[in-house]
């Protein structure tokens, strides 16, 4: 029942990233499967403008200090594929569901990106 759940509200999040988002994501979840604790796991989020204007990310932010977020700070001229990166460290056992909150210049909307796992010792 939970991964249904999951699911349902997955692709509800993929469908109101596209509706506000001027720019399209290869993927905004990625799965990370099991990660071991105290050890750093990057995690990609690429993305393409697809807007006819320039665009550039103003903020980018973790839920969390476990997450450390890096993303392109000129701008993405229109059709330019760029990407947002992540490195997640936790010392703490346990499934994890983390977010990367996206602010860009074309929109008032922030946009959300996902990965989740297991963190095993």
């Amino acid at each position: 029942m939970k991964k249904v759940t999951f699911i349902i509200l997955l692709g509800i999040a993929v469908a109101a990233v596209a509706a506000v988002s001027p720019i399209s994501w290869k993927a905004t979840s990625v799965d990370l499967g099991e990660v071991l604790a105290g050890e750093s796991t990057p995690v990609e989020f690429e993305f393409t403008n697809d807007s006819n204007e320039s665009v550039t990310i103003l903020e980018a932010k973790g839920s969390c200090g476990c997450t450390n977020v890096k993303y392109p700070t000129e701008t993405i001229a229109p059709g330019e594929s760029a990407s947002i990166s992540a490195t997640f460290t936790s010392k703490k056992a346990g499934v994890f569901k983390k977010n990367i909150k996206i602010k860009t210049s074309a929109s008032e909307e922030y946009t959300y990106l996902y990965f989740n796992g297991e963190v095993v010792l």
